[in-house]
């Protein structure tokens, strides 16, 4: 006769809490598993600076000179002026400084600020292009007619630079020029009302689209 095996109904809950302690710390483990680890490369620089305007003298690259014309406007410094950076890049060292001497900044300050209005009047007409292309046309040619007397080139500087790849070498020789704000704005201004003027808007949507770029030369940075 076989005999029976009893297990105490006490020992069979506590092999079943140690089991769903252990199934419970497996999926904990699972959970925490090491997600797949992702290398970004670090940007690296393509282009260093080898040489300079000042480097044989011992000194440095200045700071405006690897800064954008916006970067510069939000310094102290300049909060009262509008910045332009007008640059000319070449193959040779003596080209460039052809050109540096031959730079005139009250025969360009007309066309860089232009070049300023053009390319913020694109972005604040966005969705609107083709409604406001002619009247864009005409606040540029106005813009580029106008004169400005307060005009100042604050700093020149030339730099030789290599790229990382290849090896090329590039000159590039940069002014640095400031305008009072006080004297574009009044300008830019003058020359939006004489367009609004000269062609009035044609429907009440191109209207408003013409208001909104006014705003946007207001109050957003440009």
């Amino acid at each position: 006769m076989k005999k029976l095996l009893f297990v105490p109904m006490s020992l069979i809950l506590v092999l079943a809490i140690v089991g769903c302690a252990t199934s419970s710390k497996a999926e904990k483990k699972e959970e925490k598993a090491p997600k797949e680890i992702i290398k970004v490369e670090e940007k690296i620089e393509e282009w260093v600076i080898v040489d300079h305007k000042t480097k044989d003298f011992g000194g440095n690259v200045p700071r405006w000179v690897t800064k954008t014309p916006l970067q510069l406007q939000k310094e102290d410094m300049y909060k009262d002026y509008y910045v332009l950076i007008e640059d000319q890049i070449g193959k040779d060292l003596d080209g460039i400084k052809i050109w540096a001497t031959n730079f005139s900044v009250n025969a360009n300050i007309t066309r860089m600020v232009g070049n300023r209005v053009e390319s913020r009047f694109a972005g604040a007409a966005v969705g609107d292009k083709d409604m406001l292309e002619t009247y864009m046309e005409n606040v540029v040619k106005s813009v580029s007619a106008a004169t400005f007397s307060r005009v100042v080139i604050e700093d020149e500087f030339w730099i030789k630079k290599q790229s990382k790849k290849s090896g090329e070498i590039e000159f590039r020789y940069l002014f640095l020029v400031t305008v009072p704000r006080t004297e574009i704005d009044a300008a830019i201004q003058r020359i939006f009302s004489d367009a609004e003027k000269a062609d009035k808007p044609k429907t009440e949507e191109e209207k408003v689209a013409r208001e909104r770029v006014r705003e946007i030369f207001e109050k957003e940075e440009w």
